[in-house]
Parts: structure tokens; sequence; C-alpha cells
């Protein structure tokens, strides 16, 4: 299972810190892979907002593997 970046990494200001990456199934790009606060999420970005949770890991690269091993992505 491959990877792309659809935003990178950037700073929020001083005070804000700054937000994580988001990244995309290459192929089923409407498979977004967020980290949200600590934990890692597949979301499913044609489902209405707040439904299209897929998965959730404390790593990506647990949250990738749980995704190939469901066979979630062909």
């Amino acid at each position: 299972m491959k990877l792309v970046k659809t935003t990178s990494t950037s700073w929020l200001g001083n005070g804000m810190g700054s937000s994580s990456a988001e990244w995309a199934i290459k192929g089923a790009e409407h498979i977004a892979i967020r980290q949200l606060g600590t934990r890692w999420v597949a979301i499913d970005t044609t489902k209405p907002s707040g439904t299209g949770r897929i998965a959730s890991a404390d790593t990506k690269a647990a949250l990738l593997n749980k995704l190939e091993t469901a066979m979630v992505i062909c």
C-alpha cells in the first residue's frame, strides 16, 4: 500500500504549534490518513462529515497494517 502526501506539515504560529501532514492512499485518494490528536485515523472523504471513519490506531504503521489486513484497499 502506497501513500501520497496531500498536505504538508505547517506552522500555525507562536503558541499554536503545528499541524501534521495529511496523506491519502494511492489509487484510492478518497481515503485520507490523518493524525487526530495522538491517534491516526483512516477517513472516507466521500461520506458526510462524521460518518466516514474507517479505522484508527496508535501509529501510522499500525493503521496501515490494519487496513491491509482488513483488505479495505484492494
